[in-house]
């Protein structure tokens, strides 16, 4: 079991679309075992867009009762419960496999005030930990989907997690703004979470024409060469399949650039973990 966290300060860098790619990845890996367990998504955003994407994308309105929930997610973590079924139901991906990401049920006004709320809670970084404890080993893999903060949303995450992704835009400003988060993700394995560990980086939104990006990508496989897994293309597939509410390994041919991305990361992500 692994609980893997998708980090970044900045917003637009691609964690929605590569956290429900990359758990529809894993779900379809999983549903080929013979012993399978689910895969469970969890959306910390208050946006919900990897909760609305899962659930049919913004064109369909299969998502409002799941961001609209009165029992629901934010509710129960605020207040200190334990996660359960009845707050979980299954997406709607991968579309092509009958074995589904499973979400929590949410409410989007909720989610707007869970920073403020969590900061109330005595020991207020540890309640998605305590949250998941009566559940977690009962998933293959977790995914979270985090907001573009270094807030006590995310930092729960952190707390909470085995496994740290970093998507990042290869821009000019984005080796300034790894270098934080990594001393983010150091100081909560240093003080709270010795267990945590760096998976990798995720080059996002990547355009082989942009000179800038080249050059920056250069200058992360200097730095960072060993944490480097395969970059995501900005690519029109993977922003047609999100809009359409599909994961990219449903919508794409298996030959098309947008599939082979997000298959290479899945594998990428499989053999870090020691699964491939």
């Amino acid at each position: 079991m692994a609980i893997i966290s998708l980090i970044n300060r900045k917003g637009g860098v691609g964690k929605s679309t590569i956290s429900i790619n990359l758990a529809a990845g894993l779900a379809i890996y999983e549903s080929r075992k013979a012993r399978s367990r689910p895969v469970l998504l969890i959306d910390m955003d208050d946006q919900l867009s990897a909760t609305i994407t899962a659930m049919g994308g913004g064109l369909d309105d299969q998502f409002v009762p799941l961001i609209t929930a009165e029992n629901n997610f934010p509710n129960a973590l605020a207040n200190g419960y334990g996660a359960s079924e009845s707050i979980i139901s299954n997406s709607l991906l991968p579309r092509k496999r009958e074995d589904k990401v499973r979400l929590f049920r949410t409410n989007k006004t909720r989610m707007e005030g869970l920073e403020a709320a969590l900061k109330t809670r005595e020991d207020p970084a540890f309640q998605l930990t305590y949250f998941l404890e009566s559940i977690k080993d009962e998933y293959s893999y977790i995914i979270i989907d985090n907001p573009p903060s270094a807030g006590i949303v995310p930092m729960n995450s952190l707390v909470a997690s085995t496994h740290v992704l970093i998507p990042i835009e290869p821009d000019g400003l984005s080796l300034i703004g790894l270098a934080d988060i990594l001393r983010m993700i150091e100081g909560v394995h240093k003080n709270t979470n010795p267990d945590l560990k760096i998976l990798g980086i995720i080059p996002s939104r990547f355009r082989m024409i942009r000179r800038q990006s080249r050059d920056v990508i250069g200058d992360m496989e200097r730095m960072y060469g060993h944490l480097l897994l395969p970059y995501i293309k900005d690519l029109a597939e993977i922003s047609a399949a999100t809009t359409a509410g599909f994961d990219v390994f449903s919508y794409c041919p298996e030959k098309s650039q947008a599939y082979r991305c997000f298959s290479n990361l899945v594998d990428a992500v499989l053999g870090k973990l020691g699964q491939a």
